[in-house]
């Protein structure tokens, strides 16, 4: 049967095939075209909706910013010891304080129709639209309204969202505020620069002189409106980049910035061109560039330190700590000890030729620093620089209490005999006593007289990064150890590492602490007249035990003969010290550090500005008030005498430090057996300190030691300056 063939499509099915493929485009384009539609109705209802909440939403017209206060630091018995400087300066000033020529410069540079729009000007946002659109150059469309609204309400964050917001808002504002209220506001609250919010700060920075006196010449004392003119003209300037632009910065582009304020003020009619010409001139107005300066603190650097601590360790941001209701720390400083070592500094090194020097004190129960200060030509202000706490010498002698520590964890006793010649070769490196040899000396009569033949050989045999390793426990902050090329350390290095005088005030003080550690503390409190205690301190820190107890025990009993009839003599008191002096060769460096139970006192001095500034070996200490030579036994064993004799004064009712012994008097004192090891603390007096800064020296780096380790021969001096060997650094 034959297969019957399917007749073939008709014209007709094919077209009615082609209108159906287009009815369905025309519906899913019907159907697109309505979601389009309801998006854009959906986006202009929710920017309507929520254009009208920013409209409605609560809005506080009298809010302005409180500027910054000072942190104020209090002692540990609650007095008065410094402030801490807010980051920027600020002071509000009303509108009749504020000149008109200051108005009008800053109008006429950020907002020239700002009296005529109503918080956002149309014109402005469509001109930067197409200057930004075309190439022209860049340039903000916010109006000195919206500039105050991202200072005070929004933010700087740059989203549209952002954008919206401090457009409705400057619409609101203007409907609240006058045209003058919200100008006054604006330059109160505009940073500009080095620190200054505000025109009144930026005034008296870069001009020295309030904004209500622009016109004043402080050299002349005449008023001039040309000066006032082109003032103004350069503080308006910078304001679209303050940090970059201002004339401390870039003379230059403030220059270039002043001529355009000028012209634009032509431009609108607010001064001639003979006026602009005159404020011109042939520079730029004279800039002082002077802050406000520090309060007047006996404790510059310890203030300098707890800000650092604040804002390092503790991790308060500005925002905290500056806050209107006032932050108020109490520290950790004993306000009677840091005016007796400021006095005691100043009177052993009187002279301003005298080497530079620093007092550090903690407490070794709890790492309480209880006194920092320093001493040098010009004073801590000046130098900005921090010895006692930022700069590393060479100890000299007084690395021996940790050798000896590391000696007796390795079998060692403080009665073996070892040998002492006048010098002695070790591991390519030659050793001397600053005097002729003796003998033999136990590790006890060694220690007492600084035996430089047994304490050199002794670290070396145990292992130079051994001592320094428990140095390091104890809380010493010793500097990499210098290495010769066979990459072992040089043998110098073990009567003598690199060391900062507050991490050597701390690694003795575990000595004298059986062997706890406790790390440096400088804050106790932080109270906030908002929100109460931000930080509370452990009253009673446990600390890290570093070294067994017999151990430390044993070096400190030892450290109390170096003062009862060593080379710390003139360091005695009418208690148990204990105590170990320390000299560099050619008298470089001379250390005291010496301890109660509950005190401990480092005190370095040395020729630092002379070792900085020259890049050569710092000099000899040689006559220096009435040393011939400064070993760690003379002066600095005055000040520490000094020190502890003019605090006892101070802790007497109605003390006085005119009524304080010379150092000759308390240098001589004998040491009875049964006194106790504390120092007896009566009741405080409770009146605030004369504020009188304190001086401080300059850093130092110590040169590369030699391989070399020859110690010149102590040249012979009186009875009444101890002796204290010397070595080679």
């Amino acid at each position: 049967m034959a297969q019957q063939s399917l007749p073939p499509r008709t014209p007709n099915v094919a077209v009615a095939a082609v209108a159906e493929r287009r009815s369905r485009t025309a519906r899913l384009r019907r159907r697109r075209r309505q979601i389009a539609l309801w998006m854009v109705v959906a986006v202009l209802v929710g920017a309507g909706s929520f254009g009208a909440g920013l409209l409605a939403a609560p809005l506080d017209y009298s809010f302005q910013p409180v500027p910054p206060q000072a942190v104020f630091l209090l002692d540990s018995d609650g007095r008065f010891i410094a402030t801490i400087r807010a980051p920027q300066d600020q002071e509000i000033v009303r509108s009749d304080q504020i000149p008109a020529v200051m108005k009008n410069a800053v109008v006429a540079a950020e907002d020239e129709r700002f009296f005529a729009h109503r918080g956002v000007d149309p014109l402005a946002v469509l001109r930067a639209f197409w200057r930004d659109a075309t190439g022209a150059h860049l340039q903000g469309g916010s109006t000195i309204t919206q500039q105050y609204v991202k200072n005070v309400y929004t933010g700087s964050q740059r989203t549209a969202l952002r954008k919206l917001r401090e457009a409705s808002l400057a619409i609101r504002l203007e409907q609240h505020l006058s045209k003058d209220q919200i100008l006054t506001r604006y330059l109160n609250t505009l940073y500009l620069g080095n620190g200054a919010a505000g025109v009144q700060a930026a005034s008296k920075y870069y001009f020295d002189v309030p904004v209500e006196q622009l016109d004043l010449d402080p050299r002349t004392g005449k008023h001039d409106p040309a000066l006032a003119l082109a003032r103004a003209a350069t503080i308006a300037g910078f304001i679209p980049a303050p940090s970059a632009w201002n004339p401390v910065e870039d003379p230059g582009q403030a220059r270039r910035r002043e001529l355009y304020v000028l012209n634009q003020m032509i431009k609108n009619h607010i001064i001639t061109s003979q006026q602009a010409t005159d404020a011109y001139g042939d520079g730029l107005p004279r800039i002082v560039g002077r802050s406000k300066p520090d309060g007047a603190t006996i404790a510059p650097e310890f203030r300098d330190y707890v800000a650092n601590q604040l804002k390092g360790t503790l991790a308060f941001s500005d925002t905290t700590l500056f806050n209107s209701a006032g932050v108020r720390v109490r520290t950790t400083l004993d306000l009677d000890l840091q005016k007796a070592a400021v006095h005691a500094l100043n009177s052993v090194l009187s002279q301003k030729s005298d080497p530079e020097a620093a007092v550090v004190a903690i407490d070794p129960r709890n790492g309480d620093i209880r006194a920092l200060t320093t001493k040098q030509d010009g004073g801590y202000q000046k130098a900005g620089f921090d010895l006692a706490t930022g700069a590393s010498r060479s100890s000299g002698s007084t690395i021996k209490p940790f050798t000896l520590a590391v000696a007796l964890q390795h079998g060692h006793t403080l009665d073996e005999p070892h040998s002492a010649p006048s010098c002695v070769t070790v591991a390519g490196g030659r050793i001397c006593n600053a005097e002729s040899g003796s003998g033999f000396q136990t590790l006890r009569s060694a220690l007492v007289n600084s035996i430089n033949t047994v304490y050199g050989p002794l670290a070396i045999d145990l292992g130079l990064r051994r001592v320094v390793d428990q140095m390091r426990r104890a809380g010493v902050d010793v500097a990499p150890l210098a290495k010769g090329s066979d990459g072992k350390p040089f043998p110098a290095q073990a009567l003598g590492v690199q060391v900062t005088p507050l991490s050597e005030a701390v690694g003795f003080g575990t000595l004298v602490n059986h062997g706890v550690h406790h790390a440096p503390r400088s804050v106790l409190r932080v109270r906030s007249g908002f929100e109460g205690d931000l930080y509370k301190a452990t009253s009673q820190p446990s600390g890290d035990r570093v070294m067994p107890k017999a151990v430390a025990d044993q070096v400190t009993e030892v450290m109390q003969g170096v003062v009862d009839q060593g080379t710390g003599t003139a360091a005695r008191q009418p208690f148990p010290v204990y105590g170990k002096t320390g000299t560099t060769d050619d008298f470089t460096n001379a250390w005291f550090t010496g301890c109660s139970h509950t005190l401990c006192i480092a005190v370095w001095m040395g020729y630092d500005k002379q070792y900085l500034h020259h890049g050569t070996v710092p000099h000899s200490m040689r006559n220096v008030e009435g040393a011939s030579e400064v070993f760690g036994g003379t002066l600095p064993a005055r000040i520490f005498a000094q020190t502890m004799s003019d605090y006892r004064v101070l802790q007497q009712p109605h003390g006085s430090l005119s009524a304080t012994p010379s150092p000759a008097a308390t240098s001589n004192v004998t040491t009875p057996s049964s006194t106790t090891t504390t120092t007896p603390k009566p009741r405080r007096p409770t009146k605030s300190p004369s504020p009188k800064p304190s001086e401080s020296p300059t850093p130092s780096q110590s040169p590369t030691p030699s391989p070399s380790n020859t110690l010149l021969p102590s040249p012979t001096t009186g009875p009444q300056e101890p002796r204290e060997q010397l070595r080679r650094r």
